[in-house]
């Protein structure tokens, strides 16, 4: 039986990509199935840091993976949180004007480095990442908080890769509107028009329509599985 790793230290993440994939006749691997350092993600861009988890993972593992990066990008703040999704929220680290990485780029522009760490300097949590966007977006008229949420899924087998990209728009709410579900806390503030709820509150049937992550796992199955058929049986 072929073995495919989804390289995620996230379990919802985790269980999302098992779901699409457990019917594939492959044996479905986790982090937790090796002994893997864990990969800094140092890309500018989603799609850099996908490959780069992917790669890096699979050199740790010479098993073939998936591994994939995004968030949530608010037109308003030029992108923002863009790829700093997880660790922008302390106040001093990044100014919401830009969703470059703020590093030597955004020194230039006389913008601070961006800090891996929250407001008091521990890991910000799920709440603190979604208090930070609701305080940037104060007073932002309706018309002016467009926003889209998604980003790239990459499959590596050190020959091929092959990358999948996917966006929900939508627009940002006042405020948290449900249940911040562990691991993604932009849920609930992301305001689905088509019908006219949040993403945190869509019923199973409404998610499925939109998930972007299962969309880009559904255009890779077929080739992954076509890749992973033609070669010699692994573990």
């Amino acid at each position: 039986m072929k073995s495919l790793l989804i390289a995620t230290t996230n379990p919802a993440k985790f269980e999302e990509a098992n779901f699409v994939l457990q019917s594939s006749g492959l044996r479905i691997l986790g982090l937790k199935d090796f002994p893997t350092v864990p990969v800094e993600e140092t890309g500018a861009t989603f799609e850099e840091n996908a490959i780069l988890k992917a790669k890096a993972y699979f050199d740790q593992t010479k098993t073939p993976c998936i591994a994939d990066d995004g968030g949530l990008m608010i037109d308003h703040l030029h992108g923002a949180p863009g790829v700093h999704s997880k660790r922008w929220v302390k106040a001093s680290s990044f100014d919401g004007k830009s969703s470059e990485p703020c590093n030597s780029t955004c020194e230039r522009k006389g913008f601070p480095r961006v800090s891996p760490r929250g407001r008091n300097g521990h890991d910000a949590s799920d709440q603190e990442l979604a208090d930070a966007v609701i305080d940037k977006m104060k007073g932002v008229p309706q018309e002016q908080r467009t926003a889209k949420l998604g980003g790239f899924i990459i499959f590596y087998d050190g020959i091929h890769l092959l990358k999948s990209e996917c966006w929900l728009h939508g627009y940002i709410a006042e405020n948290l509107i449900g249940e911040i579900v562990p691991g993604f806390p932009y849920r609930p503030l992301l305001m689905i028009p088509q019908f006219n709820k949040p993403y945190s509150n869509l019923t199973e049937e409404e998610h499925d329509k939109v998930n972007f992550r299962r969309k880009n796992l559904e255009v890779l199955r077929p080739k992954i599985l076509e890749i992973l058929s033609s070669t010699v049986s692994d573990r």
